[in-house]
Parts: structure tokens; sequence; C-alpha cells
């Protein structure tokens, strides 16, 4: 409160008013101390995956209660997942307003930087994205053999040839 003077001076004025308004504060060793628990903190990797799904759904009890702890006490963790649950609905169900739910990211008061930068990505090719919801197409099986063949081929660190990478794709089909 812009107080200039030293300790001297604020302990005999501290205890000037504890005398005049008969205040008694108990000393240091009358006060019950309880130890604080240690709770390790989430990872990035466990928050996010935390943060889309209930919290019934997380089996360690312990992370289960710091991720209670935290939605209980901070209101933007609570937003941020509704807007993640808001966000996998319109996956699953195959409709829903994109963009409406960008704009809200993006004109929102609050710093949801990670949001923030997951709208922007979706911002730039908006119209795949809404292909991608409303459709009942998907790519995944193609992705899925292209990562399996560039595996493979990372295994291989240029060794041989085409016929070679042709032969262990070939042999490598499983499913």
């Amino acid at each position: 409160m812009g107080f200039n003077g030293g300790r001297t001076q604020a302990y005999s004025n501290i205890n000037l008013l504890k005398s005049l308004y008969k205040i008694d504060i108990p000393d240091y060793t009358d006060i019950e101390i309880s130890p604080i628990t240690y709770v390790k903190p989430l990872s990035s990797r466990k928050f996010a995956k935390y943060i889309g799904i209930s919290s019934k759904d997380i089996t360690d009890p312990d992370e289960r209660n710091y991720m209670e702890t935290l939605l209980n006490n901070i209101p933007e963790f609570n937003i941020v997942k509704k807007l993640v649950q808001i966000f996998k609905t319109m996956l699953k169900r195959g409709c829903g307003n994109v963009r409406k739910w960008i704009d809200f990211i993006k004109h929102s008061k609050r710093k949801f930087t990670g949001l923030r930068t997951f709208a922007n990505g979706l911002s730039y090719d908006l119209k795949a994205v809404e292909n991608g919801i409303h459709l009942p197409w998907s790519n995944g099986k193609v992705e899925g053999h292209v990562n399996r063949i560039k595996s493979i081929k990372r295994q291989m660190y240029g060794r041989a040839g085409f016929e070679l990478l042709r032969k262990k794709v070939i042999l490598s089909q499983t499913g």
C-alpha cells in the first residue's frame, strides 16, 4: 500500500494496534501445520487426452483428482473442455457448424492459445474440414498405408533399391 518505513517501525505499529484492539494472534508453535501432499502434475499429452474425455473415464484416481481440481478451480479449462467436446461431437455425428466454432475461439476475449492455433489451421482449408465432417468418406486407410510404407523405407535407410522396397512392402501386408 506504499509503506516506506522499515521492518522495525512496521512491527512496533502492528504491536501497538494488537494491544490497542486486544487482538490475540497465536504463536507460530501454536499453529498446526498440515503437510501439503505432493501431487504429480499431468504431462501436456495426458492433459490433452483427459480434456477430451469424461472424468469418470480416467482410471488413475490421482490423475482423476488432479484433473477435477483443475476443472473446479480454473474456469478456462471448463470452457476448453466444452469446446473440445463440441468439436468431437461434430466429428462423430457428421454435422455441426465449424465456422461458428472457429469464430467463437478467434473472437473470444480469453487466450485459448492452443485452440486458437488449431482453429487458425482449420480456417486455412475450411472447405476440406467441412467436407471431412459432413461427408462419409475418409482417406484414413490410404494414410495408414502411406505411413506403413514410409516406416519400411526408414528402416531400410537408403539401402538397396526400389525392388527390395517393393518386396518388403508386399511381404509386410498385414491385415
